[in-house]
């Protein structure tokens, strides 16, 4: 329930509105008597509603609010990875902050939102302040989403009434379709990047291991007598701390793969003449044997494209070349597809799924097979008669 009071003040009358949230006493002060019976009947209704919300807490700046929900957010149950919490950073430094940071939490609106959004979706800031394109629409997607987070948690602390954030379809990323490697050039890149990555491609390339992966794995997950390799962990470049080395991206990611014996036989060589003794010695090493960089690997990629006379095709590529080859085979299941590609949702492992054109076209072939036997006559069968 609501209270208004009437009070002279040094400067005139004055009207105050008193309320209790979660049993502590609020008032807010209006100059019009109106404004102020106005504001207390809103406050009974979304009172009975349960939408009452701390006027003082809407006077909080975004920027100190997103600061702390960076550094206090738990997704089950567990902090941001390192990597996570940098991605995030990024966004913010180059989206949305230099947008909301100063802004209070009850001023931002859905038409400020989505004046933002627009903006985003064309161009964008450094951090010197000025206006640069942006390079993908799924940036801004992953900013939209993860201020949509953000607000919907001060939603739950009871600072603001409703998220601001509205916009259908505003966080969903239009994938584009990356282009198919043919299993022939996987072997080309492998045999004209440096020799020692060769295997590195490899894995990818046939394996269906993330970058990360690779530049995480250690001689003691490689068993050449079980012919297989073991995801345990994968490797970040984090700023301020450099290499890191981090659990799998989800429990699906810890995984043990078979490998192809023509593969495996590569890398029993490549162990010997690249990898230390030590069990944790890092498979994929610089010169210098410490442990390769993603940099290095960039380099390294790129000068290997150009020799094979490609371009567009990310390392990433080599993955999805992998898990699309093993889709392709019609006895394995979905749950073996996931296994292989360390999915923990079914939605991921059904992208590679898809139809080639390949494919297509051999699908067409059979239902022209199919009806071609349809439309010719049956065949008569002729029976002698016994004399």
């Amino acid at each position: 329930m609501a209270h208004l009071r009437t009070r002279e003040g040094v400067t005139g009358r004055r009207y105050d509105v008193r309320f209790e949230i979660n049993g502590v006493e609020r008032t807010k002060t209006f100059v019009l008597f109106d404004d102020a019976k106005a504001y207390k009947k809103k406050v009974e209704g979304e009172d009975l509603a349960g939408l009452v919300v701390d006027p003082k807490g809407g006077e909080r700046l975004f920027g100190p609010y997103a600061e702390a929900w960076l550094e206090h957010r738990l997704v089950r149950g567990k902090p941001l990875t390192p990597a996570t919490l940098q991605g995030y950073k990024a966004l913010m430094r180059r989206h949305i902050t230099p947008a909301f940071g100063a802004t209070k939490l009850r001023q931002i609106t859905p038409e400020r939102v989505r004046a933002w959004h627009s903006g985003i979706t064309v161009r964008s800031h450094n951090e010197a302040g000025k206006v640069i394109m942006v390079k993908s629409q799924d940036q801004a997607a992953k900013a939209y989403r993860l201020f949509r987070a953000i607000l919907m948690t001060a939603v739950s602390d009871e600072l603001i009434a409703r998220n601001p954030c509205v916009i259908k379809g505003a966080g969903t990323e239009q994938a584009r379709e990356r282009p198919m490697i043919e299993t022939a050039t996987v072997l080309q890149l492998a045999d004209a990047i440096e020799p020692r990555l060769r295997c590195l491609v490899l894995l990818a390339g046939l394996g269906g291991l993330r970058a990360g992966e690779l530049l995480g794995l250690q001689r003691h997950d490689i068993d050449p007598v079980g012919g297989t390799v073991t995801v345990a962990r994968q490797a970040h470049e984090i700023t301020g701390q450099g290499r890191i080395l981090t659990a799998p991206k989800s429990e699906a990611g810890h995984r043990t793969e078979a490998l192809p014996a023509s593969l495996l036989e590569a890398l029993v060589d490549h162990l010997a003449a690249y990898v230390a003794a030590a069990p944790d010695s890092a498979v994929f090493t610089r010169k210098t044997g410490l442990p390769l960089r993603r940099q290095d690997l960039s380099h390294a990629w790129s000068d290997a494209c150009k020799v094979v006379g490609i371009s567009g095709v990310r390392i990433h590529d080599l993955r999805h070349h992998a898990l699309t080859i093993v889709a392709r085979n019609p006895n394995v299941t979905l749950r073996e597809l996931m296994a292989f590609a360390g999915h923990s949702s079914p939605v991921a492992a059904l992208r590679y799924q898809h139809a080639t054109a390949e494919r297509g076209k051999a699908i067409a072939s059979y239902l022209d097979d199919v009806v071609t036997a349809a439309k010719s006559p049956p065949k008569t069968v002729k029976v002698r008669r016994r004399p």
